[in-house]
């Protein structure tokens, strides 16, 4: 539950919107002076136009955005927000006219209306207009810290009453707090604090729960990291995602970070990560020196990254900061740009960024990239929630003992909670 306080993008007034934002047609919202449903429209573009962060199940979505709409009946905003399912943690709300939920955090929580209260806690930011970038605004100090923690706590306590006005138990907004919250930063209350004020506020009033509601939708839903998107698997990096696999050879120095791999070969280093394939376009339509070619594992563009122009006006700047959070290499930096398409899922790329492009140094990786083997593709396919039904009462860590993964399992709820006998619970698939 992040955000960012409201400093204000008053500056930004209508002006003649650019042909495409990621091979698609700009937002109407960013013909008009509205500027935060304008960043908002391209942020909600970077996630799903551009197949970059997006949990692709439409099943999940369409839920939570039930439950937005639900909660915004009671709430002091022109429309429903639209819901983002992101393949990450973390939830928040771009700008005024989204919130995005990390697939994650759902894994975490055990009811919707612990769901609602995550939901409901971001469109009170939206309500404050507490969610935007901070493009004109001041630097950050103590003083904008501060404001940052007042946000949070405001936010926390519209909650309870958006989740009190909409039929949910205002005391699902504690529960989702234990759940979602693993450490203090400087631009949140401390979570002991959160969570006493909110335990306050809400007393233990209940009302509607939903725990099979929740669970029916999480069934199957990928656990922890997508292993699609990377994994090593023997001695290669294989990409599932792509259908792809880069053979780790014996002097090679591999490090994974995160969705991504870092290999050092004597003095020659590269970086590897996946990203959509609207943004691959992009990105391979700005480099300089450029070399195309099509082979068996799809369109290979070479070339150098360009310096990026600086914004002309304010849609400009506005553009530019949110690409600005997208992963891409630096300016100068060599790249590979391999797009591929498989059957039945969104076309994707590999992008290989090179420490330098001497004597064609490119070659040497790109001669490890082959197609990944059945084995590998398997192997590489990530743990899945399945929803068991608990024989006797008991804890559930030690329920979660006959899953294929007890460890992973206790990752999904409180390992402490007491499951009555006959109840579901979160179990994985492997």
């Amino acid at each position: 539950m992040k955000a960012v306080v409201w400093v204000g993008l008053v500056g930004l007034v209508a002006c003649v919107p650019p042909q495409s934002y990621l091979g698609s047609e700009t937002p109407a919202a960013c013909t008009n002076s509205d500027p935060e449903r304008c960043a908002s429209a391209l942020a909600e573009r970077d996630l799903i136009d551009g197949d970059l962060d997006a949990y692709d199940d439409a099943g999940l979505r369409a839920y939570v955005q039930g439950i937005a709409d639900r909660l915004a009946l009671h709430a002091h905003l022109p429309h429903s927000p639209r819901v983002v399912i992101s393949n990450h943690d973390g939830t928040y709300a771009p700008y005024a006219n989204a919130i995005v939920v990390g697939r994650i955090t759902i894994q975490k929580l055990g009811s919707e209306a612990e769901l609602a209260a995550v939901v409901a806690h971001e469109m009170a930011h939206i309500e404050g207009h507490h969610a935007t970038v901070s493009l004109f605004g001041p630097a950050a100090d103590q003083a904008w810290l501060a404001g940052r923690r007042d946000a949070e706590g405001i936010a926390d306590e519209r909650a309870i009453a958006l989740l009190e006005h909409a039929g949910y138990s205002p005391s699902a907004m504690r529960r989702a707090l234990r759940a979602e919250l693993e450490g203090d930063d400087d631009e949140h209350p401390p979570r002991v604090d959160r969570i006493a004020r909110v335990s306050a506020l809400a007393s233990d009033r209940v009302a509607f729960e939903g725990r099979e509601e929740l669970l029916s939708h999480l069934d199957h839903m990928v656990v922890g990291r997508d292993t699609r998107q990377g994994i090593a698997i023997g001695s290669a990096w294989v990409v599932a995602s792509l259908g792809l696999a880069l053979d780790l050879g014996a002097d090679d120095i591999a490090r994974s970070d995160g969705d991504g791999l870092e290999l050092r070969h004597g003095r020659s280093t590269l970086d590897a990560y996946t990203i959509g394939g609207p943004w691959a376009r992009e990105l391979a339509s700005r480099l300089d020196r450029k070399e195309t070619s099509t082979t068996s594992l799809g369109k290979l563009t070479l070339g150098m990254v360009r310096e990026r122009k600086r914004p002309n006006d304010a849609l400009d700047r506005l553009e530019d900061a949110v690409r600005s959070t997208l992963q891409q290499p630096l300016p100068g930096t060599w790249v590979v740009i391999v797009e591929r398409c498989l059957a039945k899922a969104p076309c994707g790329a590999l992008v290989l960024e090179l420490e330098a492009h001497g004597e064609r140094a490119h070659e040497r990786w790109l001669g490890s990239l082959r197609t990944a083997t059945v084995a590998e593709l398997r192997a590489a396919q990530p743990a899945r929630i399945v929803i068991a039904t608990a024989a006797r009462g008991d804890e559930l860590h030690a329920l979660v003992q006959k899953c294929p993964n007890p460890v992973l399992a206790t990752t999904l709820d409180d390992p402490h909670r007491v499951v009555p006998s006959g109840e579901s619970f979160k179990c994985t698939d492997r």
